[in-house]
């Protein structure tokens, strides 16, 4: 155990080992509902150049966290079996550093394409069905998937497995598992103002 620690925390591994611990800590509170999956995806539209990198490299369809979560276990991986299998074989001809700085661009080079690999039959989970219009989703019936829901947070999943943030004023009674309505599209930051389902049905019954 300690021979590992001692190699995932060397350079260059070290340079994959902090970010993958990052990730493994974001997605430990994406699991808890404690953040959305989708918080740091940039808007292709808004944002043309941001969004070509990622279709270049045929990472898109996904969102950014598991693009990037995929490339970095694999380069994490290549870097390590690197560091402990190759890296000797240059002992003498270069200097560490040189090697471990050749190490880690050749581990993100070979780990992008095998992310690319992995990413595409995820893209159908994250399949966001552009065709139909996201203003014409009002009405549908989701349950939260966070703990909370607020005016900058807040996320819920469908009956068909469609995800979307929302976001409703607080205080409220919305949490993981409740019942929420999608009442308006805000195409400023791709999100739906909600309310729940029981008090949708109250206000319906009452305008009757």
């Amino acid at each position: 155990m300690e021979l590992f620690l001692n190699e995932v925390f060397s350079f260059p591994t070290l340079i994959f080992t902090i970010p993958l611990i990052v990730l493994m800590l974001f997605w430990l509170m994406a699991f808890a509902g404690l953040v959305d999956i989708e918080i740091f995806d940039i808007d292709v539209d808004a944002d043309a150049a941001g969004g070509g990198w990622l279709e270049t490299f045929g990472l898109d369809g996904v969102p950014l966290t598991v693009a990037l979560t995929l490339v970095d276990i694999y380069a994490f991986a290549f870097a390590y079996l690197a560091r402990k299998y190759l890296t000797q074989l240059f002992d003498g001809i270069l200097s560490a550093t040189a090697i471990g700085f050749i190490v880690a661009v050749f581990a993100v080079i070979v780990a992008i394409p095998i992310a690319a690999i992995c990413c595409k039959p995820l893209r159908k989970v994250f399949h966001t069905h552009e065709a139909v219009s996201k203003k014409d989703l009002d009405g549908v019936i989701c349950t939260v998937t966070t703990q909370t829901v607020t005016e900058s947070f807040g996320q819920a999943t469908a009956d068909d497995g469609m995800v979307y943030s929302i976001r409703a004023n607080t205080p409220n009674d919305l949490c993981k598992g409740c019942r929420i309505v999608l009442l308006e599209y805000s195409a400023d930051d791709d999100t739906y103002v909600v309310a729940s389902e029981a008090e949708v049905m109250a206000m319906s019954s009452a305008n009757l």
